[in-house]
């Protein structure tokens, strides 16, 4: 008999995928948009949140944690 395991699928929320992102910062530091964003794409690729919507997110959450934002998202 097999048995298979039923594991749930956890959605993360916008808020939860940004706050992780940023948890391996510290007060201080310098926050790069690029580098948050593209992490965040890569913890959850069907997270449908538009860039923009995501870096709102980043720099409330960065400002709150007292952290520098650079913009340069757009930059490529």
């Amino acid at each position: 008999m097999n048995a298979m395991l039923s594991v749930p699928v956890i959605d993360l929320t916008a808020q939860e995928l940004v706050s992780s992102a940023l948890s391996k910062f510290r007060a201080g530091d310098t926050i790069s948009t690029r580098a948050a964003l593209d992490a965040i794409r890569r913890t959850s690729p069907a997270c449908q949140d538009s860039d923009d919507d995501l870096v709102e997110l980043i720099v409330m959450t960065a400002i709150g944690k007292t952290m520098g934002v650079m913009f340069n998202h757009r930059a490529r």
